[in-house]
């Protein structure tokens, strides 16, 4: 997409949630996210408290109603908000009704008006393509008071394996600790590493971390915290050396004495649901490790 539609609205003030997107079938019209802190200047223009925030994207091709009928047959329960970036070939007088939920269409007229006034009144700046840098720096990842909410990865994979379904389950967040870990790797040489590793129902090594601009509101369920984590075993990795008559395989064990250790106090988007036999599940959304018989 040309726009990022999110990045936008965020800088004209509007607030964003874009965790826990609702189950609905890939097509055309996709979520963008859920309106929370819902200003009354942008209540006058029919945002409103927890409605859901979609968009048709940008192409060619127009958006006519058998797209919207087709998409408003699996919308959640609730209020909707579509964005058109594209040209609709219908009038919004003709859209479909369902029972227990709004539907509301900004055409691009309507966007347009919205991003215009902003620009010319100063609350979105137009930035010269020729400008070599941001002033500003960016904030330092963990600044202010924690916990500090994970974005997950919604990697789902893991319930399928099993026959679970994530739609049967409720979203909650866990209490958890992240590790930032720096020490030596010995093996045929030293090395140092840093590495994020997650405490949360076992240490989970995490390739990236980002955070959520804002936790949602949901029930917290716990997982078991390592009080005292030994980081060699999730640390210790085997690389290839050569020895002068070819490459081997070698083992790399993490030296726990050379450890230097950042900690954080997180909260895990996860997903919690009971199986066939009455189980209960928890995925958890950002190593996506699946914890049964919680």
């Amino acid at each position: 997409m040309g726009l990022d539609m999110v990045a936008v609205l965020r800088r004209l003030g509007v607030s964003i949630d874009t965790n826990s997107p609702p189950i609905t079938p890939p097509g055309v019209i996709s979520w963008l996210g859920r309106l929370y802190d819902v200003t009354p200047e942008h209540s006058n223009l029919g945002m409103k408290e927890g409605m859901e925030l979609w968009t048709s994207g940008q192409g060619f091709a127009p958006l006519d109603l058998a797209g919207i009928e087709t998409w408003f047959f699996d919308a959640p329960r609730g209020e909707h908000l579509i964005i058109a970036e594209r040209k609709i070939t219908f009038d919004v007088e003709q859209m479909p009704s369902r029972s227990g939920r709004n539907l509301t269409i900004w055409k691009l007229r309507d966007i347009a008006a919205f991003i215009g006034y902003a620009v010319i009144d100063g609350r979105l700046l137009i930035i010269d393509e020729d400008t070599e840098q941001i002033i500003e720096s960016e904030p330092e990842l963990f600044s202010g008071n924690g916990p500090f909410t994970l974005k997950p990865c919604n990697d789902f994979s893991s319930l399928d394996e099993n026959g679970l379904d994530v739609s049967m389950a409720k979203p909650v967040l866990i209490p958890a600790r992240l590790h930032n870990v720096t020490g030596l790797l010995k093996g045929p040489g030293e090395d140092e590493i840093s590495r994020w590793v997650l405490n949360c129902g076992g240490l989970h090594l995490i390739a990236e971390v980002e955070l959520l601009e804002r936790a949602p509101f949901l029930n917290q369920e716990s997982l078991p915290i390592v009080e005292e984590p030994d980081f060699s075993d999730i640390l210790s990795e085997r690389r290839s050396h050569s020895d002068g008559m070819g490459d081997l395989l070698r083992w790399w064990k993490f030296d726990n004495e050379t450890v230097n250790l950042k900690t954080y106090d997180v909260l895990v988007p996860a997903h919690k649901g009971i199986n066939a036999l009455g189980q209960t599940w928890i995925l958890e959304g950002v190593s996506s490790t699946l914890h049964l018989n919680c």
